[in-house]
């Protein structure tokens, strides 16, 4: 399978005889620096956006500044936020619970004991890597 750069170079040196190694190592310099120089140019690209969203944060923070009863507004509003995302995982966690019971019914009465105490006992591994 031929690389880009393959692709590239080879048309140019069809009519070139024995100075196609040093044609073929000039290009592939060239194109070697202008791969550089996009990676440069994508690098300044990249910081320029995080110092222009700087520069949004700061004069959104200083706007919060000024107005006690946004700010504190706000505040509520992200407490709220925060509060229903612990909600969400805790509606989660019961659903997994809930789904878990299903399952145990599922389960043949003959295996059910069996998987209670296997169940029992992984959880009880994971819960203690949590707490550790």
């Amino acid at each position: 399978m031929r690389t880009f750069r393959q692709n590239l170079i080879s048309p140019m040196l069809c009519n070139h005889g024995d100075n196609m190694p040093k044609l073929e190592k000039t290009l592939s310099n060239l194109l070697e620096s202008s791969e550089e120089l996009t990676s440069t140019e994508n690098l300044i690209m990249e910081s320029v956006k995080e110092l222009i969203k700087e520069e949004i944060k700061e004069h959104i923070r200083a706007k919060l500044d000024e107005n006690e009863e946004i700010k504190a507004e706000f505040k509520k509003g992200v407490e709220m936020m925060m509060e229903a995302k612990a909600k969400e995982a805790f509606s989660y966690a019961i659903i997994a619970k809930a789904s878990a019971d299903l399952g145990m019914e599922l389960i043949p009465p003959k295996l059910k004991s069996e998987m209670k105490k296997k169940l029992a006992k992984m959880l009880e591994e994971e819960i203690g890597e949590i707490l550790v």
